[in-house]
């Protein structure tokens, strides 16, 4: 064998940085950074009650250029920028929670309309946002988060429309334009 020759398909190469790994129940994809950022969340997140939505509507926690949930057939999928995963732990955690609960209204309207997909505004439009913020406002007091943080959620609260049409094009140019 000579020096420095490899002998990994180089796809392995290409793609080694984003691995799989299962925490708490939940499938992580990204770099080792992000894998770790992502690992500290849910551990925060695991003692709590709420746990246990988290962890039956997340399937798939993925590091991404920008954060959103997606459904796919039946795996919710929350891609994560870097903005939120290496923000404080105690912030991503919350974002675990708010992503968490859009997939929990997007599989309770499919619950109520079995044959049909779920309209946009049942889990993306602005009460569903209202829904989400409330629930991240609920485990971030739980875990104790400080005055500024939740004053943030709140204000995001009373009027969130930073999240967009949530309609087919007008979603995925929303989505584009996030910086988080």
């Amino acid at each position: 064998m000579r020096s420095g020759t490899c002998h990994l398909p180089f796809s392995a190469i290409l793609f080694r940085r984003n691995e799989t790994q299962v925490i708490h129940g939940i499938e992580v994809r990204g770099g080792a950074e992000f894998r770790q950022s992502t690992g500290d969340a849910l551990a925060l997140l695991q003692s709590l009650n709420e746990f246990a939505l988290i962890r039956i509507h997340l399937d798939v926690i993925r590091q991404g250029k920008r954060s959103g949930v997606r459904i796919r057939a039946t795996r919710a999928i929350f891609t994560v920028g870097a903005p939120t995963w290496s923000h404080s732990v105690l912030w991503y955690a919350g974002a675990i929670a708010h992503d968490a609960y859009h997939a929990k209204l997007y599989h309770d309207a499919k619950l109520a309309h079995p044959t049909a997909r779920p309209h946009a505004d049942d889990w993306t439009g602005t009460v569903a946002e209202k829904a989400c913020l409330g629930f991240q406002r609920a485990v971030l007091v739980t875990l104790d988060a400080p005055p500024f943080i939740l004053d943030y959620v709140d204000s995001q609260r009373r009027n969130p429309t930073y999240q967009g049409r949530a309609r087919a094009w007008g979603d995925w140019l929303d989505y584009r334009k996030r910086w988080w």
